[in-house]
C-alpha cells in the first residue's frame, strides 16, 4: 500500500488568504505518494486565488470551473484525480504532516472497505491553536451511524478510498452547507466508520464560515430528521438494542444543537414509533374516577398500554365493581393486600409486555416516561426505581414494588430464585439485577 497515491482535494473560491497555508501542510505529507489537487469554484477575486496556486508550479494541480459550490467542486476534483484513495482539505484549514501516513496506515489495517475519520484541533484565524477534540467518546465503530448523528465527523479529517463514491454516488450539489455529512451517511448504511486516534487536522475558526449561517441551521435541520425517518428498523436495533433506543439516543444529541426543527420532529417520530412499543402497568388504585385519570395520564405518553388495577380502597369497591366496569375497561382488577410473590406471579401471567412498571396513581407521565426511557437508553439496565414525593394516605398495596420499571426477564428470573430458594423476591431482584434510581 505505501506506493498508492492518495489525493488531497482543496476547493476554494475567493480563498487566497489562507490558501498558502492550506497547500503548504498537504505538501509537507510524509506519506511518499501524494496528489494535491486544488479545484478552483469560479474565483472572482480579481486572480489572487489562481495566482497562489499557480504559484507552486507543477508541484500541485489546479483545476478552475464555474463556480457552484463546495459539493460541486467536490465532485470535479474526484472525476479528475488521479489517486485511489482521497482525503479533502478546506482552504482554510490545515493538516498535520503525518495525517495521511497514520490513516493510511490505520485503513491498511482493516479486513475490508471502512471510512477513516479522526479528532481535530480548533485554531485562530492566525493559527493559535484553541482546543483539540476527540470525538471517540462513546463510539464503536460497527455502529458507523453514530459518527453522523452524534456530529463527531470533521469532513477534513475523513479518508477513504475513491471505489466507495464511485459505487454509492458523490457529494450532493443541492446541499451547499451539509453535503458531506449526506454522503457520510449513504456510505454508513454500508461501511464501518473506523476512528483513528490523535488531532491531525486544524480547523480554522473565522467569521467567513457558510457552516455557521443561517442556511447551514435550515439544511442541518432537514438532514437530520430525513436521516432518522431512513434509519431501518434492524439498524437502529444493531446499533442501541431497539428503534425506540435508537431514537432517544438521537435526541439526546440534538437537544445540545441549535437545530430546533430536528428536535421537535425526533420528538414527533418518537412518539409515532411509541405507539408500537408495549409496556405493562400494575397500577394501584383508590377509585375508579382515579383509576381512568390515572390510566388516561400515563397513556398520554404514547406507549402501547397494558393495565392490571390493583384496588388500593378500604373497602375494595373496585374489586366489587370490576364486572360492571368490563365493557368500558377490560383491565384485570386484583384484590389487596396479595402476596409479592402472588403478585408477581398475575402480573407475569397477565401483563405481556418487554417492561413491566408498577405504580401508583398519582405517578406523572413525565416521570413515568424518564424512566421508561432510562431502561430503552442502557440496554444493560434492569429496571430502575422512580422515588416516591409524596406519601398516599394508607399503605400502598404494591409495597417494595411501588415505582419500580423492571424489564420483564429479570423479573422473571427473580421470582423463579426466590421461589426455588424460599427467599425473599426483592432481595433476589436486587442480586441478580442491575437497578438504578432515577431522579425525581
Amino acid at each position: 500500500m505505501s506506493t498508492e497515491i492518495v489525493t488531497i482535494l482543496i476547493p476554494v473560491y475567493n480563498g487566497g488568504y489562507f490558501l498558502t497555508q492550506a497547500i503548504e501542510s498537504a505538501l509537507a505529507q510524509t506519506w511518499p505518494a501524494i496528489e494535491v489537487l486544488v479545484i478552483d469554484d469560479g474565483s472572482d477575486d480579481d486572480g489572487h486565488t489562481e495566482r497562489v496556486c499557480r504559484s507552486f508550479g507543477d508541484r500541485i494541480r489546479y483545476l478552475r470551473r464555474e463556480n457552484g459550490g463546495v459539493a460541486a467542486a467536490l465532485n470535479t476534483g474526484i472525476a479528475a484525480m488521479t489517486g485511489r484513495y482521497l482525503t479533502w482539505l478546506s482552504h482554510d484549514d490545515l493538516y498535520d504532516p503525518r495525517k495521511v501516513e497514520v490513516q493510511m496506515k490505520a485503513l491498511a489495517a482493516q479486513p475490508g472497505p471502512c471510512v477513516i475519520f479522526g479528532g481535530y484541533a480548533t485554531m485562530t484565524e492566525n493559527g493559535t491553536v484553541l482546543t483539540e477534540i476527540e470525538t471517540n467518546t462513546g463510539y464503536r465503530s460497527d455502529q458507523p451511524l453514530w459518527a453522523i448523528l452524534e456530529g463527531r465527523i470533521n469532513g477534513c479529517t475523513v479518508l477513504l478510498e475513491r471505489a466507495l463514491l464511485e459505487r454509492h454516488g458523490g457529494f450532493d450539489i443541492g446541499m451547499p452547507t451539509t453535503q458531506d455529512y449526506e454522503l457520510w451517511w449513504r456510505l454508513a448504511m454500508h461501511y464501518p466508520f473506523v476512528y483513528v486516534p490523535g488531532t491531525l487536522v486544524r480547523h480554522r475558526v473565522h467569521a467567513g464560515q457558510g457552516s455557521l449561517g443561517r442556511r447551514h441551521i435550515e439544511e442541518a435541520n432537514l438532514l437530520w430528521m430525513e436521516m432518522l425517518e431512513q434509519v431501518p428498523e434492524e439498524k437502529a436495533r444493531s446499533h442501541s438494542g431497539s428503534e425506540m433506543a435508537f431514537l432517544l439516543r438521537a435526541r439526546d444529541f440534538l437537544q445540545a444543537t441549535g437545530y430546533d426543527s430536528a428536535k421537535q420532529g425526533a420528538d414527533a417520530l418518537i412518539r409515532r414509533r411509541a405507539a408500537k412499543f408495549p409496556v405493562g402497568i400494575v397500577l394501584s388504585s383508590r377509585g375508579v374516577r382515579e383509576a381512568a385519570v390515572a390510566k388516561a395520564e400515563l397513556a398520554s405518553s404514547g406507549l402501547d398500554l397494558a393495565f392490571l388495577i390493583v384496588d388500593a380502597s378500604p373497602d375494595q369497591h373496585l374489586l366489587l365493581l370490576a364486572d360492571s366496569l368490563v365493557n368500558e375497561s377490560p383491565d384485570e382488577v386484583i384484590g389487596s393486600p396479595i402476596a409479592l410473590k402472588d403478585l408477581l406471579a398475575r402480573t407475569l401471567a397477565g401483563l405481556d409486555a418487554p417492561i413491566l412498571a408498577f405504580l401508583p396513581q398519582s405517578v406523572p407521565v413525565a416521570t413515568f416516561w424518564t424512566a421508561i426511557a432510562r431502561l430503552l437508553r442502557d440496554p444493560n439496565l434492569d429496571g430502575t426505581a422512580i422515588p416516591q414525593t409524596a406519601a398516599e394516605p394508607g399503605a400502598d398495596p404494591l409495597g417494595p414494588l411501588s415505582g419500580l420499571v423492571v424489564r420483564r426477564e429479570a423479573l422473571s428470573i427473580a421470582l423463579t430464585r426466590a421461589v426455588e430458594t424460599h427467599s425473599d423476591v426483592i432481595s433476589s431482584l436486587g442480586m441478580s439485577s442491575r437497578l438504578d434510581v432515577v431522579a425525581a
